[in-house]
Formats: C-alpha cells, sequence, structure tokens
C-alpha cells in the first residue's frame, strides 16, 4: 500500500502546479527529483497534522453531567415516614390507601440490593384483607432543582417478587413519571411510563435486577421524578414487593454556570425550547461569583459556621433540661421521657470539657411508643448558595435494654433552607453510622462522621436528632453530640455574623476572640481593641435590639417593658427558645427611644392563675400565656419542669 501511495503522490507532482513553471525542466534531474520528494514530504506532514487536528478536536464530555438525585442508591439512610415507613432520605411516599396494606422498607438483604448495601423496598399485601381494591398504587418522588431546557436521563433499577406465581403475566407493574415546578402532586401526573419489567420472581427466590433508562427535557426550574408500583388486582392474600435501587437522574447541575443556550434541534416531544451547546466548556462566565480564595475542590476548611458546636460555649435551661447555648430543641412527646443534658463525664465528651446529651427513656412507662424523637438544630448564616460544604460530627449512641436488637436506636441530621424550626419540614433526614450501640455505663469512643452536602440558600438550619425505634417498656437511649462543624469546600468563605465577644462590664471590654491576634491585655482596658472586625453594638435603646450572650427573649421582653407575645410575632420568630448572639430583633410598638429596664431578677405575678388539665405540659401552658418556661418553672418553685399532675394550681408569672 505505501508503494501504491507513493506512485500515487508522484503522478499528481507530475499533473501537478511544478510543470507550470518554465524553468522547472531546466533543472538538472538530480534537482527535479528532489524538489519532487520534498513536495511529496510537506503533503505527507499536512495530511498527518489534519488528521491529529481532528483527533484532538473537543468533544462533549460527561464531565459536567452529574446525578442530581439525593440518595438514589439508598446508602445515605432512611427516614420513618407516617403512614409508609423506612423510606430513603430525601424521599417521599404516597399511596391511594384504600383495602390494602403497605409497607416500605430498608432492604438490606443482598439478593434484593443491585448496588451497594441497601435498596427501597416497596411491598402491598392483601394479608387479613376480606375483599382487596383493584389499581393500588404505592410510591416515591424527589424534587430537585435543575437547568431549565436541559437534557436529563432517568435511570433505575428493580425487582418484582410476589407470593403468587399464578394469574395475569401483566398484573404488576412499575411506572415513572414527572412534573415540572416546585409543588409535587403524584395524582397530577399524565406522562407515567411502564418500565417494561415482565418478569416476576418468588419472593424467596428473587433473580436478576431489571433495568430502565428514558431520556426528558426540563421544562422548568424544578422537576419531580414519581416511581410508582401498581397492584391491578384486589386478588386476597398475596403480597407483592418491589425493590427499587441505583436511581439516577443524570444532566447538568443547576449549580454549575451553564454556557450560551443555542436552539433546540429537538421536537415538539422535548418542549422545544433552546438546550445547552454540549461541545461548550462549562467554564464560569465573567460574571460568576469565584471561591474568595483558592483550594483544590475536595479540600474543606476554614471557619466552623456553627455556633458553639463543641458545647463549650454554656447551656441553657429549659422545660427538659439543659441544651447547648444558641441551639434550639424538639421532641415528638407521647409514650417516652425526654431530658437534654450538659454531659461532662470524660468518656462520653470528644473535645474540651462538655458535649450534649440527649435522653429518651420508657422507665416506669405505659403505654410506650415506637418511633420517639429528640434533637436539636441551630440557624446557620454566612453561606454561599450552590458551594459544597462539610457537616461532621463527633458522637455515640449507648443505651440499656433490648440489647438484642442491635439497630434499636438511630442517630440522624438533615437541614432546612433558611430560617425555619420545624423539625417535622425536614426530608432529607440521613442516618450517621456512629458505630455500635454501646452500654450506658460503658461508652465506646466518640466516633467522627462527615458529610458534603450543596447550599440550597444563604442561610440554613441545622438539625440533630435520636431516634428511639420501639415502643419497648424500660428502655434508655443516650445521644451524645460534641464537636459539631459546618465548613466550606473549595474556597468559599466562613461567616457573616460578627464574632461572639463578652458584653461590657462597666467601661472594660474583654474579647476572647482578640487573644490569636493580639497580645493578652491588661484586667482592665478601658477602651475595645481592634480585631480588625466589627464588634456587636452595645445594646440599642433605640427600636432594634442586638441579642447578648446570655440573653432570653424574655429577660429581653421584660428590659424594654415589652409583651413577650408581641416580640415574638414582630420578628416572626418560629421558636421564642432559639434566639442566637448577634441577632437583631425588632422592638414591637416602638416610636422612639425606649427606656431599658433593669435585668429581670425575679418574675412579677399578674395576680393569674391555671388548673393544669389533662394533656397538659408546662411548656403548653408557658406558651399559651406568653411567659417563659423557664420563669414558671421557677415562680411556682418546680423542681422537674416534666413533673405536673391534674389539679395542680400555678401561678401565671
Amino acid at each position: 500500500m505505501g508503494r501504491s501511495i507513493r506512485f500515487h503522490l508522484i503522478g499528481i507532482l507530475r499533473k501537478g502546479s511544478l510543470h507550470h513553471f518554465p524553468r522547472f525542466y531546466g533543472l538538472s534531474p538530480g534537482v527535479q527529483r528532489s524538489m519532487r520528494w520534498g513536495v511529496v514530504f510537506a503533503i505527507v506532514v499536512g495530511l498527518i497534522a489534519g488528521a491529529v487536528a481532528v483527533l484532538v478536536q473537543p468533544t462533549s464530555t460527561s464531565a459536567s453531567l452529574t446525578n442530581i438525585l439525593y440518595n438514589g442508591g439508598f446508602e445515605q439512610g432512611f427516614t420513618h415516614q407516617p403512614g409508609c415507613g423506612a423510606v430513603g432520605s430525601g424521599w417521599q411516599c404516597f399511596t391511594n390507601g384504600g383495602a390494602v396494606n403497605y409497607g416500605f422498607y430498608d432492604d438490606q438483604w443482598d439478593r434484593v440490593v443491585a448496588e451497594g448495601s441497601h435498596s427501597q423496598l416497596i411491598e402491598l399485601n392483601t394479608y387479613g384483607v376480606m375483599l382487596g381494591d383493584a389499581d393500588r398504587y404505592a410510591g416515591i418522588y424527589q424534587t430537585v432543582p435543575v437547568v431549565a431546557w436541559a437534557e436529563y436521563t432517568l435511570s433505575l433499577k428493580g425487582l418484582i417478587r410476589t407470593t403468587n406465581m399464578e394469574g395475569d403475566p401483566w398484573r404488576y407493574r412499575v411506572q415513572v413519571g414527572w412534573t415540572f415546578g416546585p409543588y409535587p402532586d403524584w395524582t397530577r401526573v399524565t406522562n407515567w411510563m411502564d418500565v417494561g419489567w415482565d418478569k416476576y420472581y418468588l419472593r424467596t427466590e428473587p433473580g436478576a435486577f431489571s433495568s430502565f433508562t428514558t431520556r426528558l427535557r426540563a421544562e422548568a426550574s424544578h422537576v419531580t421524578v414519581y416511581i410508582r408500583v401498581w397492584k391491578k388486582w384486589g386478588v386476597p392474600e398475596e403480597e407483592l414487593d418491589v425493590n427499587l435501587d441505583a436511581i439516577a437522574l443524570v444532566g447538568p447541575s443547576p449549580h454549575i454556570p451553564q454556557p450560551p443556550p443555542i436552539p433546540s434541534t429537538y421536537g415538539p416531544a422535548y418542549g422545544g425550547g433552546t438546550v445547552a451547546d454540549p461541545t461548550i466548556s462549562l467554564q464560569p462566565s465573567s460574571g460568576a461569583v469565584s471561591p474568595p480564595y483558592s483550594l483544590p475542590s475536595g479540600v474543606c476548611m476554614g471557619p466552623n459556621l456553627v455556633y458553639n458546636g463543641d458545647f463549650e460555649g454554656g447551656f441553657n435551661a429549659v422545660s427538659v433540661g439543659h441544651v447547648g447555648a444558641s441551639w434550639g430543641y424538639f421532641t415528638n412527646g407521647g409514650g417516652a421521657e425526654y431530658g437534654f443534658y450538659d454531659d461532662q463525664w470524660p468518656r462520653a465528651v470528644a473535645d474540651g470539657r462538655h458535649s450534649q446529651l440527649i435522653e429518651i427513656n420508657t422507665r416506669n412507662r405505659y403505654p410506650v411508643d415506637n418511633d420517639r424523637y429528640a434533637g436539636i438544630y441551630q440557624y446557620i448564616k454566612g453561606l454561599h448558595p450552590g458551594a459544597t460544604y462539610e457537616f461532621s460530627m463527633k458522637g455515640v449512641l449507648r443505651g440499656e435494654g433490648n440489647e438484642d436488637d442491635p439497630y434499636r436506636f438511630a442517630a440522624q441530621w438533615g437541614f432546612l433552607p433558611g430560617y425555619n424550626g420545624d423539625w417535622q419540614a425536614v426530608n432529607n433526614w440521613t442516618e450517621m453510622n456512629l458505630g455500635p450501640i454501646a452500654a450506658r455505663t460503658d461508652p465506646g469512643p466518640m466516633v467522627h462522621y462527615s458529610m458534603k452536602f450543596v447550599a440550597p440558600a444563604s442561610e440554613i438550619t441545622l438539625f440533630i436528632r435520636g431516634w428511639k425505634k420501639w415502643g419497648i417498656p424500660n428502655v434508655e437511649m443516650d445521644f451524645n453530640i460534641d464537636s459539631v462543624a459546618v465548613i466550606a469546600c473549595g474556597g468559599y468563605g466562613g461567616p457573616t455574623v460578627p464574632p461572639v465577644v463578652q458584653p461590657p462590664i462597666g467601661d472594660c471590654w474583654w474579647g476572647p476572640d482578640c487573644e490569636d491576634l493580639f497580645p493578652p491585655l491588661p484586667e482592665c482596658q478601658p477602651s475595645v481593641p481592634d480585631c480588625s472586625m466589627p464588634w456587636p453594638p452595645e445594646p440599642d435603646i433605640s427600636c432594634t435590639y442586638v441579642v447578648q450572650p446570655g440573653d432570653t427573649l424574655a429577660s429581653i421582653a421584660h428590659r424594654y417593658g415589652v409583651s413577650l407575645h408581641h416580640l415574638i410575632a414582630v420578628n416572626n420568630l418560629v421558636n421564642p427558645d432559639l434566639i442566637f448572639v448577634g441577632q437583631v430583633l425588632r422592638l414591637p410598638g416602638c416610636d422612639g427611644a425606649i427606656t431599658p429596664q433593669p435585668p429581670l431578677t425575679s418574675p412579677p405575678s399578674t395576680g393569674q392563675t391555671y388548673v393544669v388539665r389533662p394533656g397538659d405540659t408546662l411548656s403548653q401552658i408557658a406558651a399559651r400565656r406568653g411567659v417563659s418556661v423557664e420563669y414558671l418553672r421557677q415562680f411556682n418553685g418546680l423542681v422537674d419542669p416534666n413533673f405536673i399532675y391534674v389539679g395542680q394550681v400555678l401561678i401565671i408569672p
């Protein structure tokens, strides 16, 4: 072949442009031959260079594409959802009720897991149902932000099992669908698509997983993906089990700057519009926000955005014990006792001398309930939306009773965008692996846990909770929490709130945050040291007030002579027990200067009384009367705020 190419090129030269030069034939044969081979060499080099240029042309790459679904592999934990059961963290469940039994489970049987160690099991059965209903549905869904008019690939794996191998070969189906916009509603899905899984296995003899893939065009900034199981007939005494795993929605991340759109090449089936050119490099535009300092994308370091995450900054007395300063707390009540404590036992502390202990117990309690939760939360500011952060903490689960079940307790974390203390609104609860549950009196080492997440907004509310799963009497769960941190990754900055300092004592200021920046100050220094950062202002005597360390909402309300109820309402406070240092509060009914009153030493009595009724708790009574739980407890001389009895007369301060 080489000889044929050579003679072909020589033939081109003989017929080519060299023969148009009259002097060419006046040259010696040797020179003519050298010129011909020189031109051949130039042509060959040009052809090779062209081929290489074609090979190195940039092509579309999947490096800019990502799976935007959270926990599609169900390895990030499960949460208990009322009416359903154990649903993968980040997912929500739905059913259409009727005459059938539903169940959602964290399946860890390796024969029904496609990838990793977990799959989502959805069960529909008619055991004990005399006349089952046809067309029963159960499924999961998740809403995620997307790049409008970009293309995404939806894929999943599944396995269908049953106790009844006879009957209609299409009696069980699995379907997928989607809706656009931030408000999910599975009943409004109009594009249900069958995944084509026609193979059914005996419930106890599962076979291979089936796969499904489809594409969709995002027609809005949010999309909700739905996956449902359909049991067509009301056949009695049968069970349908469907395992789902490896669910992915792959496409451009909405948190990465996108290239300019080009006209869509897709037809009406995709909704028209524009689509990103896959050959354009996804580099941030000149207007994109860059990290304030350069770090490798996987490195997380810098200031901790959590205040008092090590619980060395003190604790506040609340109705159920003591909670770390700047943290709020929650429980779901019911058949259990709750306690929050400043734990100083060195074996239950990771760093420093304190940790937050959360206790749930059913000692001498009847009746008792399943799924009891207790936790803490904090409002965090200064994040960069779309940037990656790392949540981390150290903790240990320990307890007494029901030791036969190694999964009887669990520790979870989650978050909500903005300032929202409603822990029941969290839909991304993620279970933390803190090692085996230890004996209450013999805790193991505090285990470090961390996970990265993308900030949905510049402010979030962080939640941490303990979960006592079963309603078994005489069981105690103890959950120690320490070293809680939220740190930016890839060079994004730290908090935007001012540093925490001690309040002034006369004209003397003491700033512990200055110790690393300045030499030690004399015992009393009449001026404020310059920390190269703004210090919080002195207590405002106009229409706003900046929260100082040690403040409570009740003490602020008394100091400025305003109603606690109005102070809560004017500032839209979800939880009056949670205010943070540096927070600016508006004072209600303020048209001018307000003269502060001296600090409250003993709560004044209103002369009103309240008789405790069945179902009352001290915190409920305090909330209804617009007073602090702690003041109500102190004024009535209550040693244990959890113990009040029907008919007891309380004086309202």
